[in-house]
């Protein structure tokens, strides 16, 4: 049985033992592998001869005659060999074997007694290190250098205390060797004799006076080392020699900080009884003894740091006491013994936080009782965002927490920075036990917060019709309005609540309050296509024909959605159909502008006025032929739409409908007897437009309809008389196709074509051709160039121009540097003029490309719109699988990137339409997660492969890291079939920044995609494939941004790349055509790691287009 007492010993002995275990073991490779296995290195050989193997076998086995045989036939003592995984000399391989008789004949042959090995440990420190005692005494007498160090700076002393060669260590010492000398670490003889366990070294070290209180380079002790292994024995002997306990580490770690870590409570105890410093604080985060072992939640270490008159209320460099880490931790049993010991329950962090604060936040029931019976004060708020115990233990979800710091008297009506009240925040979590239990607390049910929000404001928003029941029960005001003049009704009418929305009703809310935009709940409801809650709002006697501040109507909402059946419900409520905006628009034109022929249908039925003209003078028809919606073109037309009706600028329908290239409706209208030769207020003509736009199709239809081509004006407003020219012959099949294509037509007329611009030139040109075609049924032979002569450019030569067209236009990276910087000023005045920090500009507006598709200059396109996100105050998810988040907080199901959260309507944002002063807006909604998800481009994987710039890399992982400046949160939208059920995470703070880092190239290709997708792909006039979404275009360039090197982003690879893009959508398009596919997932998540994006309805009235 091994004793307390005998370790030390044990040590000593079991070291001994392995040195002589790997000497033997040494001895017997040498023996058998004999002098194969020491090469003699010099200037005329590489490998020892027979003779010199002799010789070092003689060495090695101490065999004195042949030893010297081989020195009297001329064998050399200067010459090295390799040998122990160094190179030495004969006598160094001697002393390294110990064999005493090799020693002293090499010595008698005049051997140098000093010379350092290649690691420069001499004859000394080998047998030293290897405990031989007589051949170290035998050296000793020759009076060699006892502190001669080794390479690594270790003497033979330290080569000795290391392997616990207690009497080599006593022989040195008595040859008056340096008891002190370190190596190069710092570290003297004591230390790794402490580190080794050599208990009868470290005696002899002590008695040797050498210094126990010498600190290596790092600053460590002898102490500290035996304190973290734990050797109390060790650390006895220490101090009884007068270590120094309170010596501090590079990181200001005593010996306790470092007994304490590792749980040592015996060695503990001995550093106590040593009088160590117990107030001593590390630097890193200022803590002192008592904070680590309370972290570590031991009581007995806590005990006896006390007893030692440890500070019990010392603080932490953030302001934390021993008694709030144990209320953070839950350590109840230490908690408690801190009390009884006297510890102040209510000292705060520098950042406000109390003990009691800290239970709350992480859902420690019992400790928060212990610290209510410790007479904790219960309102005190942390300093940031002025939350109290309360509210955040309600946040959370910890309603037991709550009901006892209710039964406490707290405050239940202290409210946060945002003025958020715990009855807010229990109303937005839904926790229906909580708010009873705020009730019966006398919570001031209708406390506002800054916005202007109450309880039942945020209930009716989420669906909650229970709490709301509960809330207006208790009288809620119904009718309170928010500071954008919303009542509880709008928030629920917005979200599609219709339980909510009757239960309003039934408690008198007011119908038709309006906020101050002007919109109604009955509008909300239509804006969203909640047909429910517009039936109730109707039959409760909702005012219909109410205007909105822009003079929308809700018919003219629902008109602009396509709500059909809300539409219908309108009409029959006796919605005023022609009720015109501040523009003069009218149901009928934004339905005949969206294309909704249901709605026109219903309106026209509902005996609209087909001909009402908005301000510039656009009527429906020419609305609905501007946009190619051939259906509505004929619903109107068969109403008895004018179909000649011109705008302020004198055009028709037939002029719009020409100009852009619909010929499915400049059909209808020639069918309808529109007026083919109408001109404009600047004397155009439809068939010029078609001309002009060289939309051949059109032309000939306008051809065969008798249209007039005697004039067309060119771009100087000079009339060509092109008939007269094509009369007289001088141009035939020569003169279209030599170098200039107009050289025969300099004497056609006084008008100066060689001062053409080229689009005067390529219309006449397109003219001509369209005359000769009229004549000729080969024309198209005569005309064009052959296709085996004709030299397509090059994709270098294309890409060039390109790059070059895009670049006049102001695709730069250095204008859209300034786009997101012009974006990020936006965001710092929307929250310093709301007072909210929780305002973010996100979008293609903030990400600095695509926001308008013809260039790069401010200005936000007439298609597209500024993104405005508001995070809600104080809401709090946490996804199950992601949260790391102690205590016992509400975790939400995590799946296909989103999380399972009943109670919200699928609708991400909310429009308010732009005009000439600003552009459209769309609010966003959203609430934080408490951590991102695996962030998949980050994965170690991944990045191995990844052609994104490692500083990319870099910002992105900073940003997940700096969660308060670009939080993680989710918006209003569920896959497929679960509106209301789900809510969808967000990365659009990550997809900013990888949008930003796009150089000139990597961003016009961007742009190039995203027109493609746009205005040929998902447009009605192109290929009308329906689900393709800019969000696919992101992710296409992000996954190009991680396969494609730096190199291959130059101009002139620029159609090449946009090529190569283009055909990943077409794959992953084709490759989604499955039948399983039933919600059209077309791409897999860029960061997230979850199945394709879902796209709606992904459809093509071409089943070959696709592929295009």
């Amino acid at each position: 049985v091994t004793t307390a007492a005998s370790v030390p010993h044990c040590y000593a002995a079991l070291s001994s033992l392995r040195s002589l275990i790997d000497l033997l073991s040494t001895v017997c490779i040498f023996l058998m592998q004999g002098a194969d296995r020491i090469q003699r290195v010099d200037s005329e050989s590489d490998s020892p001869s027979t003779s010199q193997q002799e010789f070092l076998s003689a060495v090695a086995t101490g065999d004195g005659k042949t030893l010297r045989r081989c020195v009297d036939n001329g064998a050399s003592l200067c010459d090295t060999f390799d040998f122990y995984q160094m190179r030495g000399s004969p006598l160094q391989l001697a002393c390294a074997f110990g064999q005493l008789a090799s020693v002293k004949l090499l010595l008698s042959f005049r051997a140098d007694p000093d010379p350092p090995s290649n690691l420069g440990e001499s004859p000394l420190f080998l047998a030293a290190k290897n405990g031989h005692l007589q051949v170290v005494d035998h050296l000793i007498t020759l009076q060699v250098d006892v502190n001669c160090p080794s390479v690594a700076g270790e003497s033979p002393l330290f080569a000795a205390a290391q392997n616990g060669h207690q009497k080599v260590v006593q022989s040195l010492i008595r040859a008056q060797a340096d008891v002190n000398l370190g190596n190069c670490d710092g570290e003297s003889p004591v230390h790794i004799a402490v580190r080794n366990g050599h208990m009868t070294v470290i005696d002899t070290l002590i008695k040797a006076q050498a210094d126990v209180s010498t600190q290596a380079n790092d600053f460590c002790s002898p102490l500290h080392i035996a304190s973290q292994i734990g050797h109390s024995q060790f650390v006895e002997s220490l101090i009884r020699a007068l270590s120094n306990p309170d010596l501090q580490t590079q990181t200001g770690n005593t010996a306790l900080h470092v007994a304490i870590d590792k749980g040592h409570l015996m060695v503990v105890r001995e550093l106590l009884k040593a009088r160590s410093d117990v107030n001593l604080k590390d630097n890193r985060f200022g803590s002192v003894p008592l904070h680590v072992a309370t972290l570590y939640g031991n009581l007995p270490m806590v005990t006896e740091l006390v007893k030692a008159h440890a500070d019990i209320d010392a603080q932490r460099n953030s302001g934390a006491t021993a008694l709030y880490i144990a209320a953070q931790t839950g350590n109840q049993r230490v908690l408690e013994f801190l009390i009884r010991a006297q510890a102040d329950v209510n000292l705060q962090r520098v950042s406000g936080e109390s003990p009691l604060y800290a239970a709350s936040f992480n859902g420690h029931t019992r400790v928060v009782s212990s610290l209510l019976e410790a007479k904790a004060d219960v309102s005190l708020q942390e300093k940031n965002d002025r939350y109290s115990p309360l509210y955040i233990a309600l946040q959370n979800g910890h309603e037991d927490v709550g009901e006892l710091l209710i039964k406490a008297q707290a405050d239940v009506n202290l409210q946060s920075q945002f003025g958020l009240s715990p009855i807010y925040i229990a109303a937005l979590n839904y926790s229906l036990k909580a708010v009873q239990s705020l009730l019966g607390g006398m919570a001031d049910v209708d406390l506002q917060s800054l916005d202007g929000d109450t309880a039942i404001h945020v209930a009716s928003q989420n669906g909650h019709k229970e709490m709301v029941d509960a809330l207006i029960r208790a009288q809620a005001n119904v009718n309170l309005s928010s500071h954008n003049g919303e009542t509880p009704i709008h928030c629920a009418s917005h979200n599609g609540h219709a339980p909510v929305v009757g239960s309003l009703i039934k408690a008198d809310a007011r119908l038709n309050p309006q906020k101050y935009s002007g919109e109604t709940p009955l509008q909300a409801a239509a804006l969203n296509g909640h047909s429910e809650v517009v039936k109730l709002l109707i039959e409760a006697g909702a005012n219909v024909n109410l205007q909105r501040a822009g003079g929308e109507t809700a018919l003219y909402i629902a008109a602009n959605g396509g709500y059909n059946q809300i539409v219908d419900s309108l009409i029959k409520a006796h919605a005023i159909v022609d009720l015109q905006q501040v523009t003069g628009e009218t149901p009928l034109n934004i339905a005949a502008h969206n294309g909704h022929p249901k709605v026109v249908e219903l309106l026209i039925k509902a005996q609209a006025d087909v001909n009402l003209q908005k301000d510039d003078g656009c009527p429906p028809i020419f609305i609905a032929s501007q946009n190619g919606y051939h259906e509505v073109v004929d619903l109107l037309i068969k109403a008895q739409a004018d179909v000649n009706l011109q705008t302020n600028a004198g055009e028709a329908a037939l002029h719009i409908a020409s100009y852009k290239g619909h010929r499915r409706v400049v059909e209808l209208l020639i069918k309808a007897q529109a007026d083919v030769d109408i001109l404009t207020s600047s004397g155009s003509s439809a068939y010029y437009f078609a001309i002009f736009c060289l939309h051949q199709d059109i032309v000939d239809l306008l051809a065969t309809a008798q249209a007039d081509i005697d004039i067309l004006l060119d771009e100087r407003f000079k009339i060509i008389k092109v008939p007269n020219l094509v009369e007289r012959r001088f141009v035939d099949e020569a003169s279209l196709n030599d170098a200039d294509g107009l050289s025969n037509l300099s004497n056609a007329s006084d008008f100066d074509y060689g001062a053409m611009s080229d689009v005067e030139e390529t219309v006449l040109k397109f003219v001509l051709r369209s005359k000769n075609s009229s004549e000729s049924e080969d024309s198209e032979e005569m005309d064009e160039p052959s296709v085996e002569n004709a030299v397509p450019p090059s994709d270098a030569e294309l890409s060039l121009q390109l790059h070059a067209k895009l670049s006049q236009s102001g695709f730069l990276d250095s204008r859209a540097a300034l786009q997101t910087s012009v974006a990020d000023v936006l965001q710092k005045i929307l929250r310093k003029r709301l007072n909210n920090n929780g305002i973010y500009v996100v979008g293609s507006y903030s990400e600095g490309w695509g926001n308008n598709l013809k260039t790069v200059d401010g200005r936000t396109d007439i298609e597209s719109d500024i993104d405005m996100m508001r995070l809600i105050a104080g809401k709090l998810y946490h996804p199950r699988g992601v949260c790391k988040c102690g205590g016992a907080v509400v975790q939400q199901e995590f799946r296909n990137g989103h999380i399972v959260c009943p109670g919200f309507a699928s609708n991400p944002s909310e429009a308010s339409y732009g005009s000439n002063l600003r552009p459209a807006v769309d609010h966003v909604v959203a609430s934080r997660l408490c951590s991102y998800p695996a962030i998949a481009p980050l994965l170690p994987d991944r990045v191995s492969k990844s052609k994104i710039p490692k500083p990319v890399l870099r910002s992105l992982q900073q940003h997940i890291d700096a969660f308060d400046t670009s939080p993680c949160h989710v918006v209003h939208a569920a896959s497929p079939g679960r509106g209301g059920h789900e809510l969808r995470v967000s990365t659009s703070f990550l997809e900013r920044l990888l949008l930003r880092s796009l150089n000139t190239v990597q961003g016009q290709m961007f742009i190039a995609l995203k027109y493609l997708v746009k205005k040929v792909i998902t447009h009605e006039s192109g290929y009308n494939v329906k689900g393709v979404k800019p969000y696919h275009v992101k992710t296409i360039t992000f996954r190009m941004l991680e396969k494609t090197s730096p190199e291959e982003w130059r101009p002139e690879n620029l159609v090449n790349l946009t090529r190569q893009s283009m055909q990943m959508l077409a794959d992953s398009v084709e490759s989604s055509c499955t039948p399983d596919n039933i919600h059209g997932q077309v791409l897999s998540h860029f960061f997230l790691r979850m199945p394709r994006y879902i796209s709606k309805a992904l459809t093509t009235k071409n089943p070959q287009s696709s592929r295009h």
